[in-house]
């Protein structure tokens, strides 16, 4: 069955919350940063379910959802580490937005489309990754070198989306949190705004004269 939103419609039909759980991991999974050989592995998307407090094995709905519905792909597989593509990503945030009440705009929203544009043109990904590494190394040489580029572009992202976009981009904009949160981190020295607690002592007045 190829994908699209009514095959979508009817995989939530018939596994429910399940089956709701593992497409909205899926889709959370594919936003981590990192050496990816797919979109998301199932190690991600268990992390993620165990996030939403939940225990189950979630192959048997991978299995539908790449053979019967044609929505993700194997890209990669060893006795190790399985990988999948999103072959339908949209026709799973609707499904989702769908499942969860939400409406679903018939006309396209572009306003939100150059949302997602700008942010993921930023490679936030990317930039996670070299600012965790430079954590890691104490080195503020990263944050600097985006700090009047990058960084101020991410920010502006951050009040649009927060203020216009905080479900439909709720995603992002964790991401975009995370890097700020960890490049303030990065450059604020360790014991700012602390007082010392050493008391000095003036060092007494020596009249030299009367030695």
């Amino acid at each position: 069955m190829e994908g699209d939103a009514s095959s979508m419609e009817e995989f939530l039909a018939k596994y429910g919350d399940r089956g709701y759980y593992v497409l909205k991991s899926m889709l959370e999974a594919s936003l981590r940063g990192g050496a990816k050989l797919g979109d998301f592995s199932l190690k991600d998307l268990k992390d993620k379910l165990t996030a939403y407090g939940l225990d189950y094995n979630p192959v048997p709905l991978l299995y539908a959802l790449e053979k019967n519905y044609g929505i993700i792909r194997t890209s990669y597989r060893s006795s190790n580490q399985h990988w999948w593509v999103i072959l339908r990503r949209r026709d799973v945030e609707e499904a989702i937005a769908k499942y969860e009440g939400k409406p679903v705009a018939e006309s396209e929203d572009y306003k939100l489309k150059l949302l997602k544009i700008q942010f993921y043109s930023l490679n936030p990904q990317r930039l996670l990754m070299e600012l965790r590494a430079a954590s890691r190394r104490g080195d503020k040489s990263a944050v600097a070198k985006e700090a009047f580029t990058t960084l101020p572009l991410l920010v502006e992202f951050l009040e649009k989306a927060k203020s216009q976009y905080p479900d439909e981009l709720s995603s992002e904009i964790g991401l975009a949190e995370e890097i700020i949160r960890l490049a303030e981190e990065i450059v604020t020295p360790r014991y700012a705004g602390t007082r010392s607690n050493v008391n000095f002592v003036a060092e007494p007045q020596v009249n030299y004269d009367s030695l």
